[in-house]
């Protein structure tokens, strides 16, 4: 995939901006404060309908308008074009054009466009909550596959459900229909969950080598502490079947403390994923610029696995990317990206090209001159 035009209307600092790239590397310049971020996010918006950065659509109007209006031109790999547009009013909300679909919606979205996202807040990934891990992995598997988008949809309706019986301590007839649902789509969601994690942790240890990078190499360890210390992924199953078994067997055993809390003590939303290197959590063992190595790391191979899973090229965004790197580890990932920019279209921003040693092999964008 590769973005030919852009365009930005009344989104953050912007009030009106158009862009044409005939390029797959594209440098985005400027002081702090001059709306780089912003273009990613507004890139973003048309991948998978939201900022990847903490803020709602209120948020991203500029001030003194009532609404924004991001647009772009987009031609596929195979060689056909699409539009997207994503409007939001204050008064209205957000509507979602695409020429290959019509009005849709934001589950709708995710996956046509194919996105890897790569900026400071995402250093969560290692020191945040638990949630922060378990969006990651989500947010992957959602652009892969319409069936796991539909799995996390049944689950939060069946949770959202079965808490309110439970904190209204209805019968046990009333949350039989609601429990057989949830350990459904549970056994559904951890079973993807654990394919992901065994084909990514391949993928990212063929990355580091690739990469030839100094420094710590990172895998994803997945936990279900939910069900038990002695219980480990690796331990599942040879199929399906079998492990929706063990896990209602196993579940069976936590439903009494569900009434003693008012709330489900089990499932996805428990999950934990952890970051390590050399069998340390990534959060306390590496340094500031060990810890931007391996989420360069992780997006690249986040990239790699979206490309192979929906064989489409996907569009990679690096904000602020060279920043607490020193000066060998800047020319890596300059490498790393001109290398990788022959399959894919990559957007970076940073102050200005003095941070490149080769800044003529990318495309210049100053903003905020």
């Amino acid at each position: 995939m590769k973005i030919l035009h852009l365009e930005i209307e009344n989104f953050r600092c912007h009030t009106a901006l158009r862009f044409t790239f005939d390029h797959n590397r594209i440098l985005l310049t400027g002081p702090n404060g001059a709306g780089k971020t912003s273009v990613l996010e507004a890139i973003n918006l048309l991948a998978v309908s939201k900022s990847f950065l903490p803020a709602t659509d209120h948020d991203l109007v500029a001030h003194g308008f009532d609404g924004y209006t991001v647009s772009a031109g987009i031609v596929h790999d195979l060689g056909t074009e699409l539009r997207i547009t994503v409007e939001y009013a204050t008064s209205s909300g957000k509507r979602i054009i695409t020429s290959a679909t019509g009005q849709c919606t934001a589950q709708e979205l995710i996956g046509l466009v194919p996105c890897v996202v790569l900026a400071s807040v995402h250093r969560d990934l290692f020191t945040g909550e638990p949630s922060e891990r378990r969006a990651f992995v989500d947010r992957i598997l959602a652009q892969c596959s319409a069936t796991y988008k539909h799995a996390l949809w049944r689950h939060r309706t069946a949770l959202r459900q079965r808490n309110r019986l439970l904190a209204q301590t209805a019968s046990d007839a009333e949350l039989d229909a609601w429990t057989d649902e949830l350990i459904s789509v549970t056994a559904d969601v951890l079973w993807k969950r654990q394919q992901f994690i065994e084909h990514f942790n391949a993928l990212l240890a063929k990355t580091v080598h690739d990469l030839g990078l100094m420094g710590k190499s990172p895998t994803i360890e997945y936990r279900l502490p939910w069900l038990g210390e002695d219980y480990q992924p690796m331990q599942w199953a040879d199929s399906f079947d079998q492990f929706q078994q063990q896990l209602q067997c196993r579940i069976a055993t936590i439903l009494p403390l569900d009434r003693e809390r008012f709330s489900t003590q089990w499932g996805p939303q428990r999950d934990i994923f952890v970051f390590v290197t050399d069998g340390h959590p990534i959060a306390t063992s590496a340094s500031q610029g060990q810890q931007k190595l391996a989420l360069y790391t992780l997006k690249l191979t986040e990239a790699t696995y979206l490309h192979q899973m929906i064989e489409r090229a996907p569009i990679l965004l690096l904000d602020d990317v060279f920043s607490d790197l020193d000066r060998f580890n800047m020319r890596v990932l300059e490498q790393s990206i001109l290398a990788q920019s022959n399959q894919w279209q990559i957007f970076l921003t940073a102050p200005s090209s003095e941070y490149l040693s080769s800044p003529e092999s990318f495309s210049i964008l100053p903003l905020g001159n």
